[in-house]
């Protein structure tokens, strides 16, 4: 069981009871994530809460608490749901834990690349927000996370025949997991704090995500090969309390909607100028990046969307949708 440390419990602790503080006409809304301040999401929800403040007379304001400061994800959501928190983003994965509709964000080569996500998310995203409220909470708003890929060390990626015998370090998730051994390599779960190392050592011969990744963690030193596979693309998700968002005005919450809209594109900004940063470093570092066809990698992982179909009618309906939707 997860143990806050002094630190989280003293910052879990004021925020159970910040809100006595606060003026009577006032509403603060406490709003979790686990990336480092500078990032894309923490910087939108920033400029989202000052929006909110202007446009409601300080009526409605955002403490954002970035880092993880307050643990993991999932225990961010469970930290949501008992009240503790209003706001939380987080990820489809720990949300289906919660929400089986989640489940669906997490099929590889669902979307075809970041202009589709777009379309096919807008479609669904209104049906899959108010789906079992029971929860304690609901979406308000998602982004665009960066497309993972696999970048290599030693061997270019052209083909699922090509990640034969090819150990890749994934991160600790059955789904990526069951995905990567599907293409035909051996999924090595090890933290990402560790990659580095086990690249350099051969521990692993590759691993799956942006070129951001390979920046932010100097693996570009060691990586020679990425490929633009896009196995997986899978949007964060903004969720709110259902008692938070009930708190709030139908004016307020016309504000909120139309803020959660502007924060989904500015996230987008954020990440593509990020992106072609990223991307240009890591040219000029000497990494070589090739566009594949997705087509015969997509049909090695059609048992996953099989299993949804059979298991999970409520995802496998989205999971359609989305596929039409960028059709």
């Amino acid at each position: 069981m997860y143990r806050y440390s002094k630190f989280g419990l003293g910052i879990a602790t004021a925020l159970a009871f910040g809100a006595l503080a606060s003026s009577a006409s006032a509403l603060t809304l406490r709003v979790s994530d686990s990336h480092n301040a500078d990032h894309s999401t923490v910087i939108a929800l920033e400029e989202m809460g000052q929006h909110l403040d202007e446009r409601t007379n300080g009526e409605v304001k955002f403490k954002v608490f970035p880092n993880g400061v307050l643990g993991t994800e999932a225990e961010m959501i469970n930290q949501l749901r008992t009240g503790i928190l209003d706001i939380v983003r987080t990820n489809p994965a720990d949300l289906e834990k919660f929400n089986p509709v989640y489940s669906a964000f997490l099929l590889p080569y669902l979307f075809n690349d970041d202009a589709s996500a777009t379309v096919a998310m807008n479609a669904v995203k209104d049906e899959v927000f108010q789906t079992h409220l029971d929860t304690g909470f609901m979406g308000i708003a998602w982004n665009i996370a960066p497309s993972r890929s696999f970048y290599t060390v030693n061997k270019q990626i052209n083909t699922p025949e090509d990640l034969a015998g090819l150990k890749i370090r994934v991160p600790n998730s059955r789904s990526m997991a069951d995905a990567v051994q599907l293409l035909g390599a051996t999924p090595t779960p090890i933290p990402f704090g560790d990659v580095y190392t086990a690249l350099q050592q051969g521990i692993v011969d590759g691993a799956e995500g942006s070129p951001a990744a390979l920046i932010d963690s100097k693996q570009v030193e060691i990586v020679k090969y990425f490929s633009y596979d896009r196995h997986f693309l899978i949007p964060d998700v903004m969720i709110i309390s259902t008692k938070s968002w009930d708190k709030l005005t139908d004016e307020q919450k016309a504000i909120f909607e139309d803020e959660a809209a502007i924060y989904t594109k500015r996230v987008d900004e954020l990440e593509a100028a990020k992106n072609a940063k990223s991307l240009k470093e890591c040219e000029d570092a000497g990494v070589i990046f090739t566009e594949v066809d997705m087509t015969p990698f997509k049909a090695r992982v059609q048992p996953l969307y099989d299993e949804i179909a059979a298991s999970n009618p409520e995802a496998a309906a989205i999971v359609d949708k989305i596929i039409a939707a960028q059709q």
